[in-house]
């Protein structure tokens, strides 16, 4: 397993996705520049917030490269827009697809709602590992 430098291994890691494949492929769309972008739903979490830093991992928990957020905002899910979806680099890329896979993954929380509030982050890519 590739080492996390030590400037990295205090920060949060996150998965993209809901299974391994997946995980697998939004890391490496992330590498790849491709994905600059993700949402999540509220919760009791702080929100993170513009210069935070986090670990990406792939579906087996391994890091894969560090990345900063440069932009955090709260919209409904009915309001996301195409060039976040765009930016999600996920599926077609399109917001339909965005939307129709989102909220398979929200409903399978059973937290699902079309006006629910979303945490829409850009982030930029730092380093490979």
């Amino acid at each position: 397993m590739p080492q996390i430098p030590q400037k990295y291994r205090a920060s949060e890691r996150w998965s993209f996705g809901d299974n391994e494949a997946q995980a697998d492929e939004l890391a490496k769309r992330v590498i790849d520049g491709i994905k600059t972008a993700t949402c999540a739903n509220l919760d009791d979490e702080p929100e993170p917030e513009p210069g935070e830093i986090f670990v990406v991992v792939d579906g087996r928990n391994k890091p894969v490269c560090a990345v900063q957020l440069t932009e955090v905002k709260q919209v409904p899910f009915d309001l996301v827009t195409e060039q976040h979806a765009w930016e999600e680099g996920e599926g077609d890329r399109t917001l339909a697809s965005w939307r129709t896979e989102h909220q398979r993954f929200f409903e399978e929380y059973e937290m699902f709602s079309p006006n629910m509030p979303l945490l829409l982050m850009k982030f930029v890519l730092l380093e490979t590992f």
